[in-house]
C-alpha cells in the first residue's frame, strides 16, 4: 500500500526508501557507464565474466535462450505493454495503466538516447550465437525494458493483489523473466555483463522514480482508483 491523500505522502517511510533506490540505480549506472569508458580493469573483468556466462553448456539452453530473447524484442514487449496497460485500464485501474505504459516508453527511449551517447561496440560477430543487432551495446535495451516492464507489473501485483501467496508466486515469475531475457543476451553474444547489470541499475533507478511519481499522481488525481495507488482499494 502506498500513502494516500489522507495519509500524506511526505510522512510515509517508504517515500525515502524510494528515493534512495532512485539515486543508488542512476549512481550505480553512472557508475558502470565510467567503468566501462575509463577503467580498463572492469573492462576485463566484463569481458572474462561475460565469456564464462556464454561458455556455459546446458541442453536445450541455447534453444531457450533464444525463445527468451525473442520476447524481450521491440514488437513483443510493445504488445505485452499494451495488452497489460489495457487489462488494468477495463478494470478501472487507469492510474496503474498508465504507469506501466509510461515507465516502459520512458526507459524505451532513455536507453536508446544513452546507446548514442555511449557508443559501446557489441561483443565480436564470431561468438554470437544469433545475428547481431546494428545498434551499440551499452546499456541494453532486452534487460531495461524488460526489468521497466516486468518490474512495474510486480510492483501492480504487489498492489492489488489480496493472496499473499498468488502475490508472490507472481512476483517471482516476473523477476525469472526479467533475468531470464537479459542473461540470455549474454549468453548468446550479442551483450556483455556489464551492459546488462548496466541496465538494471538504471532501470531499478527509472522504475522508483516512476513510483514516486505514480503515488503522488494517484494521491491528487480523482480518476477513480481510490486516490491514492492504495492496496486497499476496491
Amino acid at each position: 500500500m502506498l500513502p494516500g491523500k489522507r495519509d500524506r505522502w511526505q510522512r510515509d517511510p517508504r517515500s525515502g526508501v524510494l528515493v534512495i533506490m532512485a539515486g543508488a540505480g542512476i549512481v550505480g549506472f553512472i557508475a558502470v557507464a565510467v567503468a566501462i569508458l575509463l577503467a580498463p580493469a572492469f573492462v576485463r573483468f566484463d569481458l572474462a565474466a561475460s565469456e564464462a556466462i556464454r561458455g556455459f553448456e546446458a541442453p536445450g539452453l541455447e534453444t531457450f535462450a533464444t525463445w527468451v530473447t525473442r520476447v524481450g524484442d521491440l514488437w513483443p514487449m510493445v504488445i505485452l505493454t499494451a495488452l497489460a496497460g489495457g487489462l488494468f485500464w477495463v478494470r478501472g485501474r487507469r492510474t496503474s495503466a498508465v504507469t506501466l505504459v509510461v515507465t516502459v516508453l520512458l526507459g524505451t527511449v532513455v536507453g536508446q538516447v544513452l546507446k548514442l551517447a555511449f557508443q559501446r561496440v557489441r561483443p565480436a560477430l564470431e561468438v554470437a550465437r544469433i545475428p547481431i543487432p546494428e545498434t551499440y551495446s551499452f546499456p541494453s535495451g532486452h534487460a531495461l525494458t524488460s526489468l521497466l516492464f516486468f518490474g512495474s507489473l510486480a510492483f501492480l501485483v504487489m498492489l492489488h493483489e489480496r493472496s499473499l501467496r498468488r502475490a508472490v508466486v507472481e512476483v517471482a515469475l516476473c523477476i525469472a523473466a526479467a533475468l531470464a531475457i537479459a542473461m540470455a543476451r549474454v549468453y548468446l553474444g550479442v551483450h556483455y555483463l556489464g551492459d546488462v547489470v548496466g541496465s538494471w541499475l538504471l532501470g531499478m533507478g527509472l522504475l522508483a522514480l516512476m513510483v514516486i511519481v505514480s503515488a503522488r499522481w494517484g494521491a491528487s488525481s480523482g480518476d477513480g482508483e481510490a486516490t491514492a495507488l492504495s492496496a486497499d482499494e476496491e
